[in-house]
């Protein structure tokens, strides 16, 4: 048997807690939190994520974020939705170049 490459490590119970008061917190503010939700929950996945048997880490922030998600939901109701793909690339972008090894020195900027 060989090792796995991908392992996820995390549990339902461990994420619901997290998954509800994000989501709480994104429906009162009538999606203006939801940066900060996204960027909560992409660190709880990286967290209990491992690649080689090494730790993953998201570094991103829902301020980092925020302006992007502005410009997403203008352009998505502008073009009522035909900017969804663009959307989804820019977001998936963001996310990817805010994820690191644990192990790996981190610089922030």
């Amino acid at each position: 048997m060989h090792e796995r490459l991908f392992d996820f490590r995390g549990t339902g119970l461990s994420y619901l807690w997290l998954f509800v008061w994000t989501w709480v917190l994104t429906l009162i503010t009538f999606g203006l939190f939801f940066p900060w939700a996204f960027s909560a929950q992409q660190r709880w996945i990286s967290e209990h994520t491992f690649v080689s048997n090494r730790q993953l880490a998201f570094h991103g922030t829902g301020f980092g974020f925020f302006w992007n998600w502005i410009l997403i939901m203008a352009l998505t109701i502008i073009t009522c939705g035909l900017y969804m793909p663009w959307a989804f690339c820019r977001l998936k972008r963001w996310q990817t170049n805010n994820l690191f090894f644990a192990d790996t020195a981190y610089q922030g900027s």
